[in-house]
């Protein structure tokens, strides 16, 4: 099935600056892909500074800071913010941690996704990624990633981020837990669930199964500086296919399913541009959960499905045990 036109159109006419113009970077950084084995491991402890809270977006918003627990990060994106939406009146019954999407920067975008789901008890926790807003580094043109071991560097550290946001969520009390997240967010709150050893409800909406189909295959393959990757004495073609191998490396359905694969919903666009709908189809195959599908493509679900989206969230807690 062909790319839903608004696809087409949106990336058509985006002004973008090319991703990996300078090249593939730190090959130290992208040789390390720590994500076998990582359930085993306890989330490394953080400690949240938080502001006063306020009224906004039907509820209570606060935000908070905290040390990444990735070194690794330049020292800008090291210091992590957040931002958390509960309801207004009482404990809410459940939270959420909402990843971002490609070129999501801030939190205004997620808030207002979380703010209907506060009537259904369900608060919200929103994690701004490495190398996005705040934590951009100097010289990188907007959400434009410059070389390929940022984007391996920004994927590990969201996956340590999630993981130790979800144990200071437990070790405040909160038992019903879930993670959320469209595109890139779908694949982050993806790995976060197979890494994280208890059950939590997930709804990953619109995710690749990898970053290799997004690169090499959608409409985004002309994205990367080809030029730039190319090694000594190889061709564009040959970069392409290493690129692929490399982000292989992170494709969820390599890794064991979640520890509770009922709780979990997996939405595709069947019209996709971008992800191709069969790494959803692959994700929801090894998980063995709900696989439900949208009409339209990359961009129109954003602007059209927001509720169904939001729907997949309220039924993956409404599945969540206990």
């Amino acid at each position: 099935m062909t790319a839903h036109w608004l696809d087409r159109a949106f990336y058509l006419f985006l002004t973008r600056q090319p991703f990996f113009a300078e090249g593939w970077g730190d090959e130290g950084v992208i040789r390390d892909i720590p994500l076998e084995g990582a359930r085993e491991r306890p989330a490394a402890p953080v400690e949240i500074a938080w502001g006063p809270e306020r009224r906004e977006h039907g509820g209570l918003l606060r935000e908070g800071a905290f040390e990444s627990p990735e070194p690794r990060l330049p020292a800008v994106a090291r210091r992590a913010r957040v931002r958390m939406l509960r309801p207004a009146a009482g404990e809410p019954g459940a939270v959420c941690l909402h990843f971002a999407s490609a070129g999501d920067e801030g939190f205004g975008m997620r808030l207002r996704f979380a703010a209907p789901l506060l009537e259904r008890g369900i608060a919200a926790l929103v994690l701004e990624n490495p190398y996005y807003g705040e934590r951009r580094p100097t010289g990188q043109p907007g959400a434009a990633l410059r070389t390929v071991s940022d984007m391996v560097l920004m994927a590990t550290a969201t996956v340590r981020e999630g993981r130790s946001l979800l144990a200071w969520l437990g070790g405040q009390g909160h038992r019903r837990l879930g993670v959320a997240g469209y595109s890139m967010g779908g694949q982050m709150c993806a790995l976060v669930a197979v890494t994280w050893p208890g059950p939590l409800a997930v709804a990953s909406l619109a995710p690749s199964d990898s970053p290799a189909s997004v690169f090499t295959e959608g409409l985004l393959k002309t994205h990367p500086r080809w030029d730039a990757l190319r090694r000594p004495g190889g061709s564009e073609d040959r970069a392409r296919a290493e690129l692929r191998q490399l982000f292989l490396r992170y494709a969820v359905s390599s890794l064991a399913p979640p520890v509770e694969p009922r709780a979990a919903v997996v939405v595709a666009n069947r019209r996709d541009g971008v992800v191709p709908p069969a790494d959803a189809e692959r994700i929801a195959r090894r998980w063995g959960c709900e696989l439900r599908w949208l009409e339209g493509g990359h961009a129109s679900a954003v602007i059209l499905e927001q509720e169904a989206m939001r729907r997949a969230v309220a039924d993956a807690f409404a599945r969540l045990p206990g």
